[in-house]
């Protein structure tokens, strides 16, 4: 095991970006106490990162996320997607939009997913996808929606689904709107933020 005794010495002697100076003539005492701070954090991270202590401390935090979006029990069926949503998907993708009594393009769920349920917290997506059962033909026995808590992940969601069709009411076609949902809700998963542009349903 690492001992890491030996950085209490230089802690009081080395000040991260040399900060000691600068915020000790303007702050005096104070300046000093927020080098100090800003020492012991650096110290923390360095020994999270030689221990894998950082990687428990994510795994916890993922799994206090998780626990506040994802729902033990499954809930009753109610209507989460207003037509809208649908409606101004079928616009940006230049698809005869016939009301929803007709059925959707499988395809649909697929960008469901991706404006919707892979931007709303990290590992939401992964852990729906493992919790919703499916049929003999791959189809989804329930909603995703439907294993969202109440009184979290359901009210998110639908924060965002607002957020999402404002978006696309403002937009007229599919590749200026996905720059635009990508730079407002970039994608998430359980490790990491996904920037950029994914060039595949961009360019669809």
């Amino acid at each position: 095991m690492i001992d890491f005794r030996f950085l209490r010495g230089p802690v009081e002697k080395i000040r991260l970006w040399d900060l000691e100076a600068s915020a000790g003539d303007a702050l005096g005492p104070m300046g000093a106490g927020i080098t100090d701070g800003l020492a012991h954090v650096g110290i923390i991270a360095l020994v999270d990162e030689a221990t894998g202590y950082q990687e428990v401390r994510d795994r916890l935090a993922l799994q206090k996320i998780l626990e506040r979006y994802i729902s033990k029990e499954l809930l009753p069926w109610t209507k989460r997607f207003p037509d809208e949503f649908y409606e101004q998907l079928f616009k940006l993708r230049s698809w005869q939009y016939s009301g929803m009594s007709i059925k959707r393009p499988s395809y649909v769920g697929k960008l469901t997913n991706d404006l919707i349920y892979q931007r709303l917290a990290p590992g939401v997506l992964e852990v729906l996808r493992k919790v919703t059962p499916r049929d003999y033909k791959g189809r989804t026995k329930h909603r995703f929606h439907q294993h969202l808590t109440a009184d979290v992940g359901n009210p998110e969601l639908d924060k965002h689904l607002h957020a999402v069709i404002a978006l696309m009411k403002a937009t007229t076609t599919w590749k200026v709107f996905y720059r635009l949902i990508q730079r407002a809700f970039p994608k998430v998963s359980a490790t990491l933020i996904l920037p950029g542009i994914d060039e595949e349903l961009e360019e669809e």
